[in-house]
């Protein structure tokens, strides 16, 4: 073998254990795209106010990305770094530098959202490992982030008609980049749920995969006896949790008179193959829901992709 074909098996199986629900077409196109770097401790990977053209896989050692007057965030291997302000499309936040000795391989953003576009795998793959990590940091953290009360009763329709179903998912968060045809399409496939205090919108393992987006009222998700989070009008319930099938972990329950739209999951990943929009609007969601979160986190740990 030689030192090339090498290196190829090597990106090979470290994609794989990195993001191991991507289809290999997609981890062999990812391997012809990569390109290898190393960095002397000290080093510099990017600068703070640069164009963010390119994100890194830490393969060995440590970096950090500093900000002055802030906590650094330190990367250990297997990690994605500098991927933030890319698909936030924004100049860089912060630097970074290599504490150690590192190597990494970088990918250059044009090529990243080539990909998400032309290949709806790709891009079901890419919502679902950015959401993992994210989801297990929320679940460590959710209890620090503000609660909302409860709202004020209100009569509450049997159903929504089209229009009130796109006023609802208008104002959903993780469709807030995902431009006006894909909402419509998806309040098309949008079942409307009514709920009264108390009752139950789903148990643990008890619903198949669905996303669940509350339109009016207050949803309480709950897992055993120590979590609680409230969801409000705009949320999606579970967050992270619910693009990367991790829902059925929990229950939820109507904590005041309630409507929530029902939306299956493959419905929403058809409409995403049709509206490219929205596949890169649920990932500027999930990175836009991380920034808080590394902020609350004592010990940043990096952002490790594995599923």
């Amino acid at each position: 073998m030689t030192v090339a074909d090498a290196k190829l098996v090597q990106r090979e199986i470290l994609l794989r254990a990195m993001f191991p629900t991507m289809p290999v077409s997609a981890q062999i196109r990812f391997v012809e795209l990569l390109e290898d770097v190393q960095y002397e401790a000290g080093a510099t990977l990017f600068e703070l106010g640069e164009a963010p053209d390119r994100f890194w896989f830490l393969v060995e050692g440590r970096v950090a990305m500093e900000c002055e007057g802030e906590r650094p965030w330190e990367f250990a291997p297997l990690a994605l770094v500098g991927i933030i302000d890319g698909i936030l499309q924004r100049p860089r936040t912060r630097s970074c530098r290599a504490l150690e000795p590192s190597r990494a391989m970088f990918l250059r953003m044009t090529d990243w959202f080539d990909m998400l576009e032309d290949n709806a795998q790709i891009a079901r793959a890419a919502i679902r490992n950015f959401a993992t990590p994210l989801h297990a940091r929320w679940r460590a953290l959710a209890q620090l982030l503000p609660q909302r009360s409860e709202p004020p009763p209100g009569i509450l329709p049997s159903e929504l008609d089209t229009y009130a179903k796109i006023l609802a998912l208008r104002q959903a968060g993780f469709l807030a980049q995902a431009g006006m045809q894909a909402i419509v399409s998806l309040a098309n496939v949008a079942e409307t749920i009514t709920l009264r205090k108390g009752e139950t919108l789903f148990e643990v393992s008890a619903h198949e995969e669905n996303l669940f987006i509350v339109a009016r009222g207050l949803v309480e998700l709950t897992q055993g006896s120590d979590f609680r989070y409230s969801h409000d009008a705009g949320d999606l319930i579970g967050g992270a949790a619910a693009l990367c099938r991790a829902l059925p972990n929990y229950s939820a329950r109507a904590a005041s008179d309630a409507i929530v739209l029902r939306i299956a999951e493959q419905d929403f990943y058809d409409q995403a193959e049709e509206h490219a929009r929205l596949t890169r609007g649920t990932l500027i969601y999930l990175v836009s829901q991380l920034e808080p979160l590394l902020r609350l986190e004592p010990v940043p740990l990096g952002i490790t992709p594995r599923t």
